[in-house]
């Protein structure tokens, strides 16, 4: 038996609107104690893997809670947007400066001139490791891996993997140097 037409885009609809609610609460909460525990609980009512001790500033934007995960002792800064479509997994004690962008989903560039309107998307997860330091209004672009003690300059654009203990700047981002 096929499922009634409606009805699935009745609960599209309703489980986008519970998103979009969550969404703008985790982002309206102040920076606080209780209040980054119950931004954590509302996400993890959605599918959002979340560890210990998760710190989220005001303003961020998620845009939906799976698959995204966020370690223990991380940090997410002011203003700071998660586009999670392809998958956003955040490693422990990794800060995330304000600002930053996430961007795990983008539009794909058709071949032969085509139209980019109704190209569709193109995904590919995002992968943080450990102790990571992302400066503030950094971008990290699809399919990026950020490797273990990392550190990404402030307005760095990443398109490309960055290895451990390396410091990036730079659009895109080059390597400044490896960490001692």
């Amino acid at each position: 038996m096929s499922a009634n037409p409606h009805q699935a885009a009745n609960q599209r609809f309703l489980s986008n609107f519970i998103d979009y609610l969550i969404a703008t609460i985790v982002g309206v909460l102040p920076h606080a104690s209780g209040a980054n525990e119950l931004k954590c609980w509302l996400m993890s009512l959605r599918g959002t893997q979340t560890g210990r001790r998760i710190k989220l500033w005001g303003g961020i934007w998620i845009d939906q809670f799976t698959p995204l995960a966020i370690g223990d002792d991380v940090t997410i800064g002011q203003g700071v947007m998660l586009i999670v479509g392809g998958g956003i997994k955040i490693g422990n004690r990794t800060m995330i400066g304000h600002g930053s962008k996430l961007i795990s989903v983008g539009h794909r560039i058709p071949p032969n001139r085509g139209q980019m309107r109704f190209s569709g998307p193109e995904q590919a997860p995002i992968f943080i490791a450990d102790d990571v330091w992302i400066a503030a209004q950094a971008v990290i672009l699809p399919g990026v891996t950020i490797g273990e003690g990392a550190v990404v300059a402030a307005g760095a654009v990443v398109t490309k993997d960055i290895p451990p203990f390396a410091v990036v700047g730079g659009i895109p981002a080059q390597l400044i140097r490896i960490r001692d």
